[in-house]
């Protein structure tokens, strides 16, 4: 009788697991409050750096994400960006960023979100995050080019704090 009862259990925590990840990634949830990201920028012509970003989202009285961030990159100077996203429909988001020249897009499909934008320098970025289970972390991975030539990328972790 005990082990039909942990087994029961157990089939309920593992559909509850399934129900989960088959929902869709919710960045505003997952961006709302403070994230932490850690990881490491490879340039092309230059060594491996490691990074660190510290973000703080909130939704504004307009439903916009705001997202305030340092980021703190191996031998360069701090650097303060800002983000302001919006849901423009199903799994579509726009909006801007500090040191991107244009709008920045964003779709999502499943446990993944693909953000794109051009910086104001002429790189344009094209970042993968991908929820992991549990709904506490998102791998980012990011390929940033110019002229059409890749020239650095980062693999990052960013976690809810």
């Amino acid at each position: 009788m005990i082990r039909a009862g942990v087994g029961a259990f157990a089939l309920t925590l593992a559909i509850a697991a399934w129900a989960e990840d088959s929902k869709s990634f919710d960045p505003v949830a997952f961006f709302t409050g403070p994230t932490q990201g850690r990881g490491v920028l490879n340039e092309l012509l230059g060594k491996e750096k490691r990074t660190t970003a510290q973000s703080v989202g909130k939704i504004d009285k307009d439903g916009w994400l705001i997202l305030d961030q340092k980021v703190d990159v191996q031998g360069d100077a701090l650097r303060q960006r800002h983000w302001r996203l919006k849901q423009v429909g199903p799994g579509k988001f726009s909006g801007t960023l500090s040191d991107a020249k244009g709008p920045v897009e964003v779709a999502v499909a499943g446990q993944s979100m693909r953000i794109r934008y051009t910086m104001k320098n002429g790189i344009k970025v094209d970042q993968s995050l991908t929820a992991l289970p549990g709904g506490k972390a998102v791998d980012n991975h990011t390929t940033f080019r110019k002229f059409g030539m890749k020239v650095a990328t980062l693999i990052e972790r960013i976690e809810k704090r």
